[in-house]
């Protein structure tokens, strides 16, 4: 499925300034847009969270990181809170 879905993208991700940059962006994104298609909230009037991201690997000795992408709280009935752009405000 990924291999699909990026070779819409091959070109522009081969002249990227830094192509597996590149890859990981849009593999996230389309990751996402797959999820986003899907979820729901008809399990409840609970609150159902969203967390993604691109996980960096680094060699040793550094250490791995997280590069949050998606950080929402959804509802039934309610807007979507974007919480990713409310922590960013706390910089």
């Amino acid at each position: 499925w990924i291999k699909r879905q990026l070779a819409a993208h091959a070109d522009g991700i081969r002249r990227a300034e830094s192509p597996m940059a590149a890859l990981a962006h849009q593999s996230f994104a389309m990751v996402r847009d797959k999820i986003f298609d899907v979820v729901n909230n008809d399990f409840g009037d609970g609150y159902l969270c969203l967390v993604g991201g691109i996980q960096i690997n680094l060699p040793v000795p550094m250490e791995d990181h997280f590069l949050p992408c998606t950080f929402e709280m959804r509802r039934t009935g309610k807007p979507t809170e974007d919480l990713l752009r409310e922590m960013k405000e706390f910089r």
